[in-house]
């Protein structure tokens, strides 16, 4: 299990959730997040990215009975910038994912 420690950010499912207000613990403006975010989501964007990350299946304490998770990435630039790349990534997956659908 990794430590939190002054190289790495934590990134919960819940802070790039459109469906979640600021005082649930969203970080990025609505525009720019994406809704029902799943933590498999969050590792392909890092992937795609070429971001190294961990995943945690834990939940937010905020609303420890929903299904949340949150993510593990060594600290680079600011991590705000960072969620919503995460966030831009994850929409164009989606895009993706239903082109290919279609």
């Amino acid at each position: 299990m990794a430590s939190k420690s002054r190289e790495q950010m934590v990134i919960w499912t819940v802070n790039i959730d459109k469906k979640k207000n600021r005082s649930q613990g969203r970080k990025i403006p609505r525009k720019k997040s994406v809704s029902n975010v799943k933590l498999s989501e969050m590792v392909q964007a890092c992937q795609k990215l070429g971001i190294k990350c961990i995943s945690e299946n834990k939940k937010y304490p905020k609303c420890w009975w929903e299904e949340t998770g949150r993510i593990i990435v060594p600290k680079s630039g600011k991590k705000t910038d960072l969620m919503i790349e995460i966030a831009q990534k994850i929409a164009e997956l989606r895009e993706t994912k239903d082109k290919k659908k279609k």
